[in-house]
């Protein structure tokens, strides 16, 4: 069955194209695999527990300061060195890349070496600050285009895609170009993102984009201070598709290397890094 083109206001005409309707259609004979774990964890029985997968989409998200982007280093270690803590990555594409529009060179030439040292690879780093909005999706897809290895992508801050964070267009369209990116190329974007700065927020994510990409996520993380001890974070699951892991418990040290073990509230965890 073929559809007309609809002629839409202020929709380009190369877009309503005629479509088949035959090519959405999800066939029950069909076997399709499930999607493939990126990075992973384990729960007290040894089951796997997936965080993020193949061809889907998660958010982090935290107050300012409340040490997202060490634990995006953390992450990055376990994807580029199979295992930081009891994080791991096992899967083949593990190449990956980070996109950081908010910090200036020398944090992000430290954020680099770190990530070196901690898993002996380097990893793609590019630093967006004060670029359009253009040219940051322009710069993201051509590094798509080029590396069709890459298997995982952080955006880091994904506000600074947007001119408007409040504007529901503006979000729904970003929203839209995130899903057709991991599809298209068949990666997993993750993208960091504050949450309202008040306590009344009730750890809700900034603006109307928070909004859809908490619909849209397959996992989202929250990182925030422990309120008992402001030098270190806790890192813990809000929402995810699958089981959820337990909370960890992320300490710094003078260089700011992160240190990972799992959260409990009456014992002091010991430090375990890998």
């Amino acid at each position: 069955m073929l559809i007309e083109p609809i002629k839409l206001n202020n929709v380009p005409e190369a877009e309503c194209e005629v479509l088949n309707l035959e090519d959405f259609k999800i066939n029950p004979d069909e076997d399709i695999p499930e999607p493939i774990p990126i990075l992973h964890t384990w729960d007290e029985r040894g089951n796997l527990l997936p965080i993020f997968t193949e061809d889907n989409i998660s958010m982090i998200q935290g107050k300012a300061k409340s040490r997202k982007s060490t634990f995006i280093r953390a992450i990055s270690t376990a994807v580029m060195g199979g295992k930081f803590g009891m994080l791991e990555c096992t899967y083949r594409r593990n190449r990956m890349v980070i996109f950081d529009t908010e910090q200036g060179a020398y944090h992000c030439s430290r954020a680099v070496k770190q990530i070196r040292q901690l898993s002996g690879r380097n990893v793609d780093y590019y630093k967006l600050a004060g670029l359009p909005v253009s040219s940051k999706k322009y710069l993201v897809e051509t590094h798509l285009k080029q590396n069709p290895d890459c298997g995982f992508v952080i955006l880091d801050n994904i506000v600074h895609f947007l001119l408007d964070f409040n504007s529901s267009t503006e979000s729904s369209e970003l929203n839209e170009w995130l899903i057709k990116l991991k599809g298209e190329y068949n990666t997993h974007i993750c993208v960091v993102l504050h949450e309202n700065g008040s306590d009344i927020g009730n750890g809700k994510a900034k603006g109307h984009i928070g909004t859809l990409l908490e619909n849209t996520c397959e996992t989202i993380i929250r990182v925030e201070k422990d309120k008992d001890d402001k030098g270190q974070s806790i890192v813990s699951p809000k929402a995810m598709r699958g089981l959820e892991f337990n909370p960890i418990l992320m300490q710094v040290d003078y260089q700011g290397v992160p240190y990972l073990s799992w959260y409990e509230e009456t014992d002091k965890p010991k430090k375990m890094r890998l």
